[in-house]
């Protein structure tokens, strides 16, 4: 399991950095523009030289990191040396996995795209195919010859490939014509090369700061790097239903309001949008932490995963979820700072946060060993959203602090006595010994109501904010609806 974590997490890596995590904050805002603007020959050749220049540069980035990947592995796990096969089964994964990062940068540009033009759906529905190859890979194995971990990597680039190739449809519909030529030259495409150089740092510290923890856990007891692995994609499955989403959306409002100069409008968007965030990720992380035992249990618990992995994993999770609600923020807020083209700022303050992500993450280690190192990432999640929140203040001035803070203490507290009451109630239910079906129910059945609980205390405690999240939800069904 520690070997696929990390032959994934390499690939996974420098797809955050170089597409969702830099590029598509460095492309919008200038395809915004020019969509703005009314010139489509303009935006669609700007559209297809930026697909085709950025194709040619992860073509060879892949090929120089199946050549690399002995080294590169070393790097991102050392403690894996040391341990018979482990290290060179890593190496094949990553070398078959690498073709990932080709397909899913330019499957984030695609998404880019279509955000741009007002198309969500699409984009977000790209993971299930991902999932989908995945799965259709192992099951297709089924107990067959060879490494089964072999047969997962294949999968995720299969995953990846029908990301691109399901999006492609949608894009010609829009008008590009995936016309081939290269022009690494044209003003614009220069322009967001330079916004994604410091914006491959900024935009990417949580992921820089989960490689740094999982290379510090691959020196620890076997499986923590699993443990921190396995939390981490319950963290992001959780965030991904909302906060990632948010964010995605938000950039191309904030880009817009930005080239129109409703700078009123941008800090009114942003004040609206962190209190949504906060409604939506505090009772998350309070339902992550109520019942972090249970769901890791349910997802993963059989053969190799047993009881202790399922403790260490859970306390992981635990300890990730405090940090959850800050990561929701800093996705609200960071694309203010890309639709003002400043991707410096988050680069400056990216470095003192990856600094004391280390410095507490090896302070941490000792006492709490792998749980150490997933509080450690928390704390620096929540330092880096105030210094972000301060920073853009200073910028765009006031985002009307007190409203979304004064919502924020509302929702977590709300968050908080349905967490102990789900927490209390679960034992009772007596299902932690029973059929994987009936613990699945009895957890779905759990969240359920536990989200009723929490609309139930908001009612009560801030009525207007239920009402405002309701309304919103409407309407995100309506545009959506065929």
């Amino acid at each position: 399991a520690d070997a696929f974590t990390i032959a994934f997490a390499i690939p996974n890596l420098f797809r955050r950095l170089t597409g969702e995590g830099a590029m598509t904050p460095a492309f919008v805002p200038a395809f915004t523009g020019l969509k703005r603007a009314g010139d489509r020959r303009a935006l669609w050749v700007f559209g297809n030289a930026l697909f085709w220049d950025l194709a040619v540069i992860m073509a060879a980035t892949t090929v120089l990191g199946v050549l690399f990947a002995p080294g590169l592995v070393r790097v991102i796990a050392y403690g894996f040396g040391d341990v018979a096969g482990k290290w060179g089964l890593t190496v094949l994964m990553t070398r078959i996995m690498l073709p990932y990062l080709f397909f899913i940068t330019l499957a984030a540009l695609a998404s880019g795209i279509l955000n741009a033009f007002g198309r969500f759906f699409v984009p977000a529905s790209t993971p299930i195919l991902f999932n989908i190859a995945v799965i259709v890979a192992v099951t297709g194995w089924a107990g067959g010859a060879g490494e089964p971990a072999l047969v997962f990597a294949a999968g995720v680039v299969a995953g990846g490939l029908l990301q691109l190739a399901f999006q492609v449809p949608f894009l010609w519909q829009e008008g590009m014509r995936f016309t081939f030529g290269l022009s690494f030259r044209d003003p614009t495409v220069r322009r967001v090369g330079r916004l994604m150089l410091p914006g491959i740092f900024g935009a990417s510290v949580t992921q820089i700061n989960f490689a740094l923890s999982r290379m510090i856990a691959s020196g620890l007891e076997p499986g923590s790097a699993s443990a921190l692995y396995y939390a981490s994609r319950v963290e992001e499955l959780t965030l991904g239903l909302f906060a990632i989403a948010l964010a995605t959306a938000l950039l191309p409002a904030f880009s817009e309001q930005v080239a129109s100069r409703d700078m009123a409008r941008l800090k009114s968007t942003l004040g609206f949008s962190l209190k949504l965030a906060a409604f939506v990720s505090f009772p998350a992380a309070a339902g992550l932490m109520a019942l972090n035992a249970p769901i890791m249990r349910t997802l993963f618990e059989r053969g190799r995963f047993d009881a202790g992995s399922t403790a260490v994993s859970a306390s992981c999770l635990l300890l990730f979820a405090l940090g959850l609600p800050f990561v929701s923020g800093i996705k609200v807020v960071a694309p203010a700072f890309f639709s003002l083209e400043d991707t410096r700022t988050p680069v400056v303050i990216g470095i003192g946060v990856m600094g004391a992500n280390i410095g507490v993450s090896l302070l941490l280690m000792g006492p709490l060993k792998v749980g150490g190192l997933a509080l450690a990432l928390s704390l620096s999640q929540a330092v880096n959203f105030a210094l972000l929140v301060a920073w853009l203040e200073r910028r765009i001035g006031g985002i009307g602090k007190t409203g979304w803070a004064r919502s924020a203490v509302k929702s977590a507290a709300a968050a908080a006595l349905m967490g102990a009451a789900v927490r209390l109630a679960w034992p009772l239910l007596g299902v932690d010994g029973s059929a994987f079906a009936v613990r699945a129910a009895a957890l779905a059945g759990a969240i359920l109501g536990g989200m009723a609980l929490y609309a139930a205390i908001i009612r009560l405690v801030s009525p207007g904010d239920l009402k405002s999240m309701a309304a919103l939800l409407r309407k995100a069904l309506v545009k959506e609806a065929p």
